[in-house]
Formats: C-alpha cells, structure tokens, sequence
C-alpha cells in the first residue's frame, strides 16, 4: 500500500520548513561568499584598477628606457662631457620612474660610460631595444584580462601608442647614425610603416577625446622626430589618467551591482522563509491513500511498448546515420571533380596571380573535403585512404596545415625528422591534427602564430599545439579532457564543437592520446597528441619513384613546401613584439627574394603544388 502522507507521530509541518529553508539559507551563504570574493584584493573588483597602474607603469618605463637609449647614442657618437653629463641625468630620472631595473641595465650602462668613440653603437642600442620591447610587449598583453568594455578598449588604444612611440624613437636613431645603405634604407622604411599602421590602430580603438588629441601630434616622418615623441609623450600621460578614471568609473559601476543583487537576494531568501512557514502552518496530514495492483497483461503491454519504441529509435538513427554518409559522400565525389578541373587547369597557366588564385580554389575545395569527412566521422563511416608507404612527421602536419583557413599562422619550432607514421593511420592522424590547429587559430589573437612541436618520446611521437588564447578554467579543461578521452554521443549541446568530437572519435580509433593543458605562462591553451608506439616507424629507406612519377624542378633558393595560394613555409623564427607586420620587400638570411620570369614562376608554382599533394590526397 503507497501513502501520500508522512507516518503518525512526525509532523509534516517542520519537515516542510526543513527541506525548503535548507537550500535558501545555502543561496544566502553562496551569495555572501561571492561578495567577499568580489570584493577581496584577489577578487575581480580590483582587476580594472591593477590592469591600468601597470600600463602606465609599463608606459613610463619604456618612455624613460627610450630617453636614456638616445642619450646614450649621444654620448657613444661625441663623447663630450655635455653629452655624459645628460647621460647621468637621465640614468637618474629612467631609475625613479623603474620599479625595479631590468636585469643587465646597470652593466650595460657601464659598459656605455666607459665606450670609446670608435666601439659600434649597434649593440648598446640593441640591448636597449630589447629590454624596451618588453614593456611594450606588456603594454599590449594587459587588454587580454577580463576587464570591462570601455576599459579595454582604452587600454588597446594605450598599447597600439607605446608601438607607435617606440617605432618612431627607432626612426629617430636610424636618422641619427645616417648609414646611407639599403639595408638602413629598408629599416627606416619598415619603422616607417609600423608607426602610421600603429596609429591607425590606436585611432579605431580610442575613445573621441584621444583622438582629438592625436590630431594635434605633429608628423614626425616630415622632420624632426622629436616635437612628435614629446608630443605622443604627453598624450600618453593624458590617456593614462584618462584610463584611471574608466577604471574608477567601472569599479563604482560594479559596486552597485553588487549591492542590488546582494539587495534581491535577501529579498528574496526573506519571501521565500515567509512563504515557507505559511505554508507549514497550513499544512494537514492526509488520510492514507492506497493504489489499485497493477495488472500483468496491462504491465505486459506497457513493457512491449516500450521495447518498440527503442527498436524505432535505433532503426531512426541508424537511417540518419546512412543518409549523412550517402550525402556526405556525394559531395565529396563532387569535390573531388572540382580538384580535378583545378589541377588541369594549373598545369596550363602561365599567369603567376592567376596560378596563384587557382590554389587559393584548390585550398578551398580541399577544406571542402575535409568538412565532408567530418560528417562521415561522426555518421560513423571509415575516411581513410588505402596506402602502402609510411609518412613522415613534416608532411603530415603540412597536409593537417592545408586543411584550415588561416594556414599562414602555424609555424614548426621543432620537428623530429626521423619519425613516420604507420600507412592506416595516416588520414585519420592527419585529420586529428587539422582539428587541432582549426581550433588554435579561430580561437587565439588573430595577430599571433599558432606554434607546433614534433618530437619522440621513446617509442612513441608527441605532437604539441600552442596558441596564445584566452585559454579555459579548470572545470571546463578537465570536461573536455573527459570528452576527448572517453567521446560521449553528440548531443544537441555540443553539436556546435564537432571538431572535437571527431578528433575524440578518430584518436580512440587508432589509440592516440589528445589532452588539452595551458601552457606554463599561463596564457593560451597546449594540444598535446602522442601517437602510440604501434604508429610510430623508424626512418624508412627511400623509395624509388613510379616510373610515371614527374621529376620536380630545381628550387631556386631552398625553403620549406608550399601551401596553397601562398608562399613557401619559411623556418619560422622570433616575430618582434613590436611591429606589425609591414608589406614589402623581407630580405632573410638565406638570401633575397629572386625575380622569376612568367616561365620559371610557372616551373616554381607546379613544384609548390607537388608540396600539397600529400595534403589533398588525405583529405
């Protein structure tokens, strides 16, 4: 017999109470915990306030640091007592405005005093450069904490104005040396550049009054640099105090935030007490109220329904799961046709820009493919491709780097060069890893590399992805651990991340381990994939080629394979914090640039298309 009711001798008033009282008084507790976490020195109500001091501390820094490197080129050039007595003063004013010196400024300065006129300037400026890069670099890593709108914005600003200064200050030096070289004329030209494109980014982030007051700057391109620097000087004085203000503005704007919620709160815990002993109070004892038996064949029945309505579920999903495969497939078929029609058409153009829209095509309908072999993954069908040879490390994460959209953004640090890949695993490695990198560049800051690492650990192969993101908390790393480890079925919440649900599905198939970890600095997010001893192979011995196989041109300056519609892969190597990138001619240390006639560009474009082979045969 089932009762409604609670058994004589325990009244169900206080029970009532109990279990309603019980959760309210924890909300109470919650919130009162919150507060004091909001409003803690450790809390997020302090984070807009520390945020602006050290910009500005950065700010003043780097402007002092930049002072002292000019007089210091002065000193090194004329080495009067005029020059050193300046020197001395403005060691002395760059140490009141440094918290504490950067190491090796104080050898450095001694090693400046001591220099004789004829010791090149190259290396003490150098250093100065460095240790100014730094708090520039700062200056520019602030706006990535969680702070209020208008305050980030204005701290953006900040940091696209300490580029500017500094690359202007670099403008001043170089025109001071006065090395009539095409190297220094290529130097200025890219300061140059840096500058206006760094005030143009200051321009569409700062707020109407700072760019008021940018508007009365002077060129400083036009001639003397120095009215400008003492002009950007001041307005970053002025954005600085204006940036401490926002500041004060939000956090007053935060407290009363806090105050009203904490208000309704406690209104509503009060409201609910309330309620909760009213309707205590009224509460009566029911008489008991049996339940007729079940009847077998009514149980029966209930029981067949239910087996059928599971049987009509799976023969749902499994219908699903074939017409996602027959669709996918067929596009797939038609991708396959585009790639074709693109190929003829490379081999016969002789047009450098149109070759190299034809591969932006090409790259396209690659990316195409790799979509259509994301439907299939998860419908549950194979998308590997029979082969017979192994594949190194670099080529597979070439073919993974032509799969994305903004493939000029992953860069190799290190690659091992004696690890291969067993010939089944191949496609299914390859696609793993482009859902790696897809996910590093759309969700890292669109002006940093994505950096890869390749390298054996005993047996095994570890490959590691690092972007400079905003990264996850805890809970939500160690969620998505879970999932990649142990790949739960889709469900409509996660059905905007197949990426990883399809590299979940194809590192279980062939027994990767994919773990997700942020980095040692604290910002961004590491993918680190170690591929089992099962998978990895020894160096294999070279293959002879096909006999049909097309001999590739001669390179005309050694670098690394081509991406579609884009240049060859060059050795990455350290980007400067302080400038963007500036178009033009790059001269690097393996030697120019070389102009090709429309016969040898064709020649070059088809080797950089042999370079992507390995990338569209596995997609």
């Amino acid at each position: 017999m089932l009762v409604d009711a609670a058994p004589a001798g325990r009244p169900t008033g206080p029970r009532l109470a109990t279990v309603l009282l019980l959760p309210l008084l924890g909300l109470l507790a919650a919130a009162g915990v919150a507060a004091y976490l909001y409003t803690g020195p450790s809390g997020r109500m302090d984070d807009p306030r520390t945020a602006v001091t050290a910009g500005v501390a950065a700010d003043r820094a780097a402007t002092e640091l930049s002072k002292e490197r000019l007089a210091a080129l002065s000193l090194l050039l004329t080495g009067s007592d005029q020059a050193r007595a300046a020197y001395n003063t403005q060691v002395a004013a760059t140490d009141a405005a440094l918290a504490a010196r950067p190491d090796g400024l104080a050898d450095l300065r001694t090693r400046v005093t001591v220099a004789s006129q004829e010791v090149a300037a190259g290396d003490f400026l150098m250093q100065y450069t460095q240790m100014i890069s730094e708090f520039v670099a700062l200056r520019q890593d602030l706006p990535h904490a969680a702070t209020p709108a208008p305050v980030h914005a204005a701290m953006r600003a900040s940091g696209w104005l300490a580029v500017a200064r500094e690359q202007l200050a670099q403008v001043q030096l170089l025109e001071r040396r006065g090395a009539d070289t095409q190297a220094w004329h290529e130097n200025l030209a890219a300061h140059r550049a840096a500058h206006l494109d760094a005030l143009r980014r200051f321009a569409e982030t700062a707020p109407a009054a700072w760019r008021d007051r940018l508007a009365r700057v002077p060129n400083g391109l036009a001639g003397d640099p120095q009215p400008a620097l003492d002009a950007l000087t001041d307005l970053t004085a002025y954005t600085g105090t204006d940036e401490s203000r926002l500041a004060d503005s939000a956090r007053n704007e935060q407290n009363r935030t806090l105050i009203l919620g904490l208000a309704a709160t406690i209104a509503v815990v009060a409201g609910s007490i309330a309620l909760t002993v009213r309707a205590a109070r009224a509460t009566r004892r029911p008489r008991p109220r049996s339940s007729p038996p079940l009847d077998p064949e009514e149980f029966q029945v209930v029981r067949q329904e239910a087996a059928r309505a599971v049987a009509e579920q799976a023969a749902l999903r499994a219908g699903t799961s074939a017409a996602v495969i027959g669709l996918a497939r067929r596009s797939q078929r038609l991708a396959d046709e585009l790639v074709h029609h693109l190929d003829t058409a490379e081999r016969d153009e002789a047009d450098p820009d149109r070759l190299g829209q034809l591969f932006a095509l090409d790259h396209l309908a690659t990316r195409i493919r790799h979509d259509n072999q994301r439907l299939l993954v998860l419908a549950g069908a194979d998308t590997g491709v029979g082969r017979r040879d192994p594949v190194s490390l670099l080529d597979l994460l070439r073919a993974a780097q032509s799969r994305i959209e903004d493939y000029p953004r992953i860069e190799y640090s290190m690659i091992a060069p004696d690890v291969h890949v067993a010939p089944d695993a191949v496609d299914d490695v390859v696609h793993v890893l482009a859902e790696l990198f897809d996910n590093a560049t759309r969700y890292g800051p669109p002006d940093r590399p994505v950096l890869v690492e390749g390298r054996r650990e005993g047996a095994t192969a570890v490959v590691e992805v690092a972007d400079r993101g905003p990264g996850l908390d805890r809970q939500r790393l160690a969620e998505l651990n879970a999932r990649l480890a142990d790949p739960p079925p889709l469900d409509a919440a996660e059905a905007h991340r197949t990426g990883l649900a399809v590299a979940a599905r194809l590192a279980a198939r062939h027994g990767l381990t994919v773990t997700l970890r942020p980095p040692p600095s604290g910002h961004g997010l590491r993918a680190i994939v170690q591929l089992p001893a099962t998978l990895v192979l020894d160096t294999p011995a070279p293959a002879a080629d096909p006999p049909a196989a097309r001999r590739l041109p001669p390179r005309p300056f050694e670098r690394g394979q081509a991406l579609p519609g884009g240049e060859p892969v060059d050795i990455p190597h350290p980007r400067s914090t302080l400038a963007p990138v500036v178009p033009g001619p790059v001269h690097t240390p393996d030697g120019p640039t070389v102009d090709l006639d429309p016969g040898a560009a064709k020649e070059l474009m088809t080797g950089y298309q042999h370079a992507t082979t390995e990338g569209r045969s596995s997609a």
